[in-house]
């Protein structure tokens, strides 16, 4: 992972002098990754950082208060949890792709690097997360979860120290949304590149990981609504598209048999709560642009906020579901009906809508659609 990033950095210019940190978290008694590190062939310099035990959050405050020091004026937090772009040359990687694009932005701030995963790991965002942060971020993220970016150097100040209420957001949740929310609240410019291509092991893997997961949505869910209060302090409305897509729509592609009757199951327990509850609505987006109303109130109770936002996406969810099954799996109508919210939602958030791409990314590049179990 060191080489392969350490490549990407010196495809796109040669003459910046680079350094290598490791923030190594594994136990004080664990020397495999310190000693794969000292083992990794690379041009540049290299420096190690040990936090035994610590989060993915930790780490990333760590590495960036180093950066803040010694002066960097890019820098690139690459996760190798979930290696991915491995095999592409260094100077078409992701990576790479990230740090042209941070170059090319007016105020350089961040750019993500998203991995790719199946349409149904990607429920939440599909439904809430993507148009929830629509609004102040300015882009339609693919993976708000992201923990592959690159940030310019101006950046890392005002992630290090962000105002205002995004000090609650933190980094203890393991993701970056809350570093690309601190580098828009700072005026800079966010942005992304195409997902990457994981490593086949790993893309194996997320085939069968519950997709409903509360754990996720309890760290997502809160930072995005916090965003809602400052959707109108960054500067002007920047359009947005009301739909991205990971990878080409394949038709047919559901879940496992198992993962499906899982989801549908938390999905009718959540539909029967909110049946029962007076008041609450299981309309779609009429949750979701309450929820972002609520969150801008002086003294919102984001918790929960949170909690019936989850409870209300889940029963809109389960009869999504069974419409997409119907049709054999994330189709075009099935996509249509996500693009029509979205675009209601973002509409009455005075949010301007640019005209619908085709499924890419903000630059308008085709993304591939041969990939297997991906929609």
């Amino acid at each position: 992972m060191a080489e392969h990033t350490e490549q990407a950095v010196l495809t796109t210019d040669l003459s910046r002098p680079i350094c290598t940190v490791l923030v190594d978290t594994s136990a004080a008694t664990d020397e495999r990754t310190r000693v794969a590190f000292q083992n990794a062939r690379l041009r540049g310099s290299r420096v190690e950082l040990t936090l035994p035990g610590a989060g993915w959050g930790a780490a990333v405050a760590r590495g960036l208060r180093h950066a803040a020091q010694i002066g960097a004026k890019e820098v690139v937090l690459a996760d190798p949890i979930v290696p991915a772009d491995l095999e592409a040359p260094a100077a078409e990687s992701r990576l790479a792709s990230a740090l042209r694009r941070l170059r090319e932005q007016e105020r350089p701030g961040a750019v993500c690097s998203p991995l790719a995963a199946p349409w149904w790991q990607r429920l939440l965002a599909i439904h809430v997360l993507r148009p929830l942060c629509a609004p102040s971020l300015g882009l339609t993220l693919v993976d708000p979860q992201a923990r592959t970016l690159v940030l310019s150097g101006d950046a890392v100040p005002g992630v290090l120290s962000p105002s205002w209420g995004l000090m609650r957001m933190g980094w203890e949740h393991g993701h970056g949304l809350g570093l690309l929310a601190a580098v828009r609240e700072a005026g800079l410019d966010v942005g992304q590149t195409l997902p990457r291509i994981p490593h086949p092991e790993a893309f194996a893997r997320s085939m069968n990981r519950d997709p409903v997961d509360r754990g996720e949505a309890s760290a997502l869910l809160p930072t995005a609504l916090r965003l809602a209060s400052v959707a109108s302090s960054v500067r002007d409305p920047v359009p947005v598209v009301p739909w991205v897509a990971d990878l080409g729509l394949v038709k047919g592609q559901l879940p496992p048999p198992e993962v499906f009757t899982a989801m549908l199951t938390q999905c009718s327990r959540a539909a029967q709560v909110v049946a029962s509850r007076p008041g609450v609505a299981a309309g779609w987006p009429e949750p979701l642009l309450n929820s972002w109303h609520a969150a801008r109130a002086l003294q919102a109770d984001i918790p929960a906020i949170a909690e019936r936002l989850w409870l209300t996406y889940l029963a809109r969810l389960g009869p999504w579901l069974r419409f997409g099954a119907s049709a054999g799996g994330y189709t075009v109508p099935a996509r249509h009906s996500v693009v029509a919210a979205a675009r209601q939602f973002l509409l009455a958030t005075g949010t301007p809508v640019m005209a619908e791409q085709s499924p890419a990314d903000v630059r308008g590049e085709s993304i591939p659609s041969s990939l297997p179990g991906t929609g």
